[in-house]
């Protein structure tokens, strides 16, 4: 069975079957982190106490084998943990030279991983995470007959509001929506959102609102505000606004908190952060509305409004000069050039420069 990390775990909630091995494969490891504690949680009873065995990258099969197939004491059952097993790595090999007369093909690690898996006793429950799988590799085909491939795939920004809401309702609560609109736009930028670091705010702010089941965009913002994380943000909001003043404030505090390691993710989210400009500007030179950007895009709608409204501060020239410094910078600071003075250099000439 192939299938998503939501879709699977609606299914658990509404199906008492269970599969006995289930591989969670992609790069959001906060949908591995609750796929795994859903299939643990309705593999055994809450007052089982399974014997719990983890396998990291490089493990023998032997070993494998034995924690699979050991019968339990006290018929508490296996929790058997694999993760990025190296195995699923190295390519497969499409011929094998054919065995000697009266001799047997030896199977390769990954066929015997596979047939590992696919022989799982009843008391024990296998559950096997990795970044990458390959579709056209024969372990992928097989687990998708024998056993539950959930992919874990990153969210985006525009998909957010459904999770949003959903960990709000976790606590009773839900966001108001200028609350909602804040989160979206601190995280609009990002290529994907980071959901297992917005799952630690969000609990902040539960703790923070208490009995309130309302929560509003001053809690957000009281949050958020100070991480590190946000910073970049911050900086980013202020060069589309055209704050020079604010820009150079928050540039001298980058220099001293983050240091000569820091510049790299402050230069990729303001090259983003124009990127994203330029192309809404350029829409809305085609006669393009909010709801067609936010498609084209996939941006949501508030964070097209916005970049709508500073896209305006700026010419197209303009953003272009800057983009092409910041990726100039990017190279030099690789080279341990003067980087941040030279990023001054380029916000500088792009926010202090009279509109046109």
């Amino acid at each position: 069975m192939n299938t998503t990390a939501d879709v699977f775990l609606e299914s658990l909630r509404k199906n008492p079957a269970c599969p006995h091995v289930v591989i969670a494969w992609g790069e959001e490891e906060f949908f591995k982190k609750a796929v795994g504690q859903a299939f643990r949680q309705r593999a055994f009873a809450p007052d089982a106490e399974p014997a719990v065995w983890n396998f990291q990258k490089d493990f023998e099969l032997e070993a494998l084998r034995e924690a699979i197939n050991s019968v339990p004491f006290f018929g508490g059952g296996n929790w058997v943990v694999i993760e990025d097993p190296r195995m699923l790595g190295e390519k497969e090999k499409k011929e094998r030279k054919p065995a000697g007369k009266g001799r047997k093909k030896t199977a390769t690690p990954l066929e015997q991983f596979t047939e590992l898996l696919k022989d799982v006793p009843e008391y024990s429950y296998v559950y096997c995470l990795c970044t990458k799988l390959d579709k056209r590799q024969s372990f992928y085909k097989t687990m998708s007959r024998e056993a539950a491939v959930v992919e874990c795939a990153p969210v985006r920004a525009y998909q957010l509001q459904p999770w949003l809401r959903s960990q709000a309702e976790a606590y009773g609560a839900r966001f108001a929506p200028d609350a909602m609109n804040l989160i979206q736009e601190y995280v609009s930028a990002a290529e994907t959102v980071p959901l297992l670091f917005l799952q630690q705010e969000i609990a902040k702010i539960a703790l923070y609102a208490g009995d309130r089941k309302i929560w509003q965009k001053e809690d957000v913002a009281r949050m958020f505000s100070q991480l590190p994380e946000i910073s970049g943000f911050a900086l980013g909001n202020a060069v589309e606004e055209r704050k020079l003043d604010k820009v150079l404030t928050l540039l001298k505090e980058e220099r001293t908190t983050s240091g000569s390691e820091g510049i790299t993710g402050i230069v990729s989210r303001l090259f983003a952060s124009l990127r994203r400009l330029l192309q809404v500007k350029e829409l809305m030179a085609k006669g393009a509305r909010q709801d067609a950007i936010a498609s084209t895009l996939k941006i949501h709608p508030y964070a097209v409004k916005l970049a709508m409204q500073h896209s305006n501060y700026f010419t197209n020239e303009s953003l272009q000069t800057c983009m092409v410094g910041l990726a100039q910078l990017m190279g030099e600071s690789r080279q341990g050039g003067r980087s941040w003075s030279r990023l001054e250099e380029v916000l500088v000439t792009l926010v202090g420069k009279n509109r046109t």
